[in-house]
């Protein structure tokens, strides 16, 4: 196995709703205790809080593959050592998800199903669905472009605990047609979505805010401008294209929070390309597509960033599964996006162009 190299620019709001925004989204700041135990993901985190937990998933590849359109679940076995050394196997489901990547990738990104009856018969909660995010195609570039949208979901954990968690894996993945023939892959698995609703103390929104009124104006602010900051506009609330939605339980008030960024500056990967509809000719040039934000807004959200540069630095100088070209590359760029905004001006033309 290779080594691990481990809506819209209408949008304003007065600066009492900014700060009813702000209060609201205080509430929501820290993650909800679990009514009991952890998740299956929290174990997966556990088991190798450093680096890559090495699983091995058996399914049958040629259906995946011709059900990319349909985006059924099939039969699948996952199987894993925990760290006392004991094999666990789950009976779980797969089904192909994605778009771009669905089309033009050697495996399309999978969701993965295990029964929520075989989790809680362990002791964890019921959260089963998770998605399962791995290298485009066998290559050393792709693995770094994996590597960099991994990074990209870890980052904004720092921005914000409205975000979805990721866990580095290494994946054993075998044709159940062909069970001497194993391809091996780098990836990660997303927190289930049942799980970010209960950290948040939300519900799962299942149709998309209809009123801008309706967020919590300091996370959408987090949103548009973490997307700014990496370089990603292939996201879009009137679609819910990249983007859940959570209703925080008391205050009411719309948390979204981002996900799939390989179309992102700093991913940068090579199929990706701006939307036609953008000014912008490559995924590399940053845009803000967060609308008009007022200028007591923008301080407390320019002061909110600028605060997360030491820990966003630090933690991608640590990092080791990037070559050094790759990040190089990455702090470079997620350098100029700091400079940008440590001088009030450039921030003032970001937000309001």
């Amino acid at each position: 196995m290779r080594t691990l190299h481990l809506l819209t620019r209408s949008f304003f709001v007065s600066t009492l709703l900014f700060v009813a925004g702000i209060i609201q989204a205080q509430e929501t700041s820290s993650p909800a205790k679990a009514s009991k135990g952890i998740s299956w993901f929290d174990q997966l985190m556990l088991e190798d809080s450093i680096g890559a937990l090495e699983i091995r998933l058996e399914t049958d590849l040629k259906a995946l593959m011709k059900g990319k359109a349909d985006e059924k679940y099939q039969a699948a076995v996952l199987k894993y050592k925990n760290q006392a050394g004991e094999e666990k196997v789950y009976a779980a489901e797969v089904r192909p998800r994605g778009k771009t990547r669905k089309e033009i990738c050697l495996h399309p990104p999978i969701k993965l199903k295990i029964k929520k009856s075989v989790l809680t018969g362990e002791g964890y909660l019921p959260h089963n669905e998770m998605k399962i995010v791995w290298e485009c195609k066998p290559s050393g570039a792709f693995e770094q472009f994996i590597y960099k949208e991994y990074l990209a979901y870890r980052l904004y954990n720092l921005i914000t605990p409205a975000s979805f968690r990721a866990k580095m894996v290494k994946i054993n993945l075998v044709d159940t047609n062909n069970p001497e023939k194993v391809t091996e892959k780098i990836g990660f698995i997303v927190e289930d979505e049942d799980q970010v609703a209960e950290r948040l103390g939300s519900t799962l929104m299942e149709d998309r805010p209809t009123d801008a009124r309706q967020f919590a104006r300091q996370h959408f602010l987090n949103f548009v401008f973490y997307e700014y900051m990496i370089g990603n506009t292939d996201w879009a609330f009137g679609n819910s294209h990249n983007a859940r939605f959570f209703q925080h339980t008391s205050t009411k008030k719309v948390m979204p929070v981002p996900y799939d960024f390989d179309y992102s500056g700093l991913v940068n990967a090579p199929y990706a390309i701006p939307h036609e509809s953008l000014p912008i000719k490559e995924v590399r040039e940053r845009y803000f597509k967060g609308g008009a934000v007022a200028a007591p807004e923008g301080a407390m959200l320019r002061k909110h960033f600028l605060q997360s540069k030491t820990a966003v630095l630090d933690f991608i100088k640590k990092i080791d599964f990037l070559d050094k070209y790759h990040k190089d590359d990455v702090l470079q760029y997620i350098n100029d996006f700091y400079k940008e905004i440590e001088d009030e001006r450039q921030f003032n033309r970001i937000i309001n162009p």
